[in-house]
């Protein structure tokens, strides 16, 4: 792709590159009772409102959720509230080390040997 002086794209190329990538961007997820993503949008209140127009459906496995990731917030939905809930990090658990294996490979053993 062709790049300028700043490193911004040129081209029609990086044009399009650029509007599909703002088009996926999708950061906010509604997700039922169970867990499964329902559906994403583009901004809070787009998720928000869908959420809301869901509770109708009688089926809706509550609660939903909206999520915003980003700012660590969720809005928990039931047909009788609508409650916010913030997220906290109690405490950072170390993960595991970084290691010069090739992508896929794993160290791990398989349970139960």
């Amino acid at each position: 792709m062709d790049q300028g002086s700043a490193g911004q794209d040129r081209g029609p190329r990086g044009t399009e590159f650029r509007a599909a990538a703002a088009r996926r961007v999708r950061p906010y997820a509604v997700v039922n009772g169970y867990g499964e993503q329902m559906a994403t949008f583009a901004t809070w209140n787009e998720a928000h409102v869908w959420a809301h127009e869901k509770l109708q459906d009688p089926d809706a496995v509550l609660p939903l959720e909206v999520e915003d990731r980003a700012q660590r917030i969720t809005r928990r939905i039931t047909r009788e509230t609508c409650e916010l809930i913030a997220w906290t990090i109690f405490t950072k658990i170390g993960g595991c080390e970084p290691t010069n294996e090739t992508p896929g490979a794993s160290s791990r053993v398989p349970d139960g040997q």
